[in-house]
């Protein structure tokens, strides 16, 4: 029997839904069923700080193998982002509009194993503390901590570097002088490490290859594909790596092993229905968790990530599984 039921609903659609598994005789109940429908409330929000908390992890962002997708957890961390330039942070409304977008052009991820445990069951109360860091000419900087709102737990950061870019030329586009003036404080701020400039690898001539096409589906409001998309053509080309017996040590579906580092360089950027050549290797047989990915779009870089998973698959389940 089912001490306690909770209903986090934001429309009446999700209403029905909800009512249809009730009534589905067919359905059988956890020993205590407990939906939560995620959505954001920003707790605080500033032009150089922010905090916006979210209810629970969506049942679309667990993947095949019943886990909470790296491409949907740097997703979370996107959402975030928006809700609190939205709402005032870095006056974003004022630097963003026909004219000029602000993309990503390097990111560092890093994520405990164990927030690749949680399932839809767990109580989580998901709090996101972006924090601006330093202000460019046309690039900007800033923190993300990813922090269980009540236990204060740290699970993972997301260290952004952004430019502003002109929509029509696709190049770097300086800030106006009212913003950099405003935030001047932030101009001297040094670059975290993870963020600096550092030479592309070479694609070794054993690299994997496979092809893939991005779709609509894959893009953004930027009319290019979203930062999160490339992330999960590197887990789809990794998973056929690994099953194929590419790796070493790596042998099941990638989405089973927890993923701890992502640093990325978006060097160029693609659209819908292009054709993409991911390449996947590994630094070397005494790091097997060091694997690199480099996408190519017409033989050009335009995408380079250098990752760090665990070592341990864990088993395959089911999302509402605790």
């Amino acid at each position: 029997m089912c001490s306690y039921s909770t209903y986090t609903l934001s429309s009446f659609p999700q209403f029905l839904a909800i009512l249809h598994i009730l009534t589905d005789s067919s359905f059988e109940p956890a020993e205590c069923l407990h939906f939560i429908m995620s959505h954001y409330d920003v707790k605080s929000v500033s032009g150089h700080a922010a905090s916006v908390s979210f209810a629970g992890i969506p049942y679309a962002d667990f993947d095949r193998t019943g886990y909470w997708s790296v491409w949907c957890t740097a997703k979370m961390f996107e959402a975030a982002r928006i809700m609190a330039m939205y709402n005032g942070f870095i006056d974003f409304q004022k630097i963003d509009g026909r004219e000029a977008g602000i993309v990503i052009v390097k990111q560092g991820l890093k994520l405990k194993a164990n927030l690749h445990q949680k399932s839809l069951n767990s109580s989580f109360d998901i709090l996101i503390n972006t924090q601006l860091l330093q202000v460019g000419k046309t690039s900007l900087v800033f923190n993300m901590e990813f922090i269980d709102g009540t236990t204060k737990e740290v699970f993972g950061e997301n260290i952004i570097k952004s430019v502003r870019m002109n929509r029509k030329t696709r190049r770097p586009m300086a800030f106006p002088d009212w913003f950099y003036e405003k935030y001047k404080s932030y101009t001297e701020s040094t670059v975290p490490n993870v963020l600096t400039k550092q030479p592309l690898p070479e694609i070794p001539k054993n690299a994997f290859q496979f092809v893939v096409v991005p779709r609509h589906s894959d893009t953004d409001r930027n009319n290019h594909v979203n930062q999160s998309s490339y992330i999960k053509f590197c887990m789809d080309v990794a998973t056929h790596a690994s099953l194929s017996g590419y790796y070493a040590y790596y042998t099941q579906d990638m989405c089973l092993y927890a993923p701890l580092h992502w640093t990325i360089s978006y060097v160029g950027e693609c659209v819908a229905n292009d054709n993409l050549h991911v390449y996947t290797w590994q630094d070397d047989d005494s790091a097997p968790s060091h694997i690199q990915f480099s996408i190519l779009l017409k033989d050009r870089v335009i995408f380079h990530a250098s990752t760090i998973f665990d070592s341990e698959p864990k088993k395959r389940r089911l999302p509402a599984k605790y």
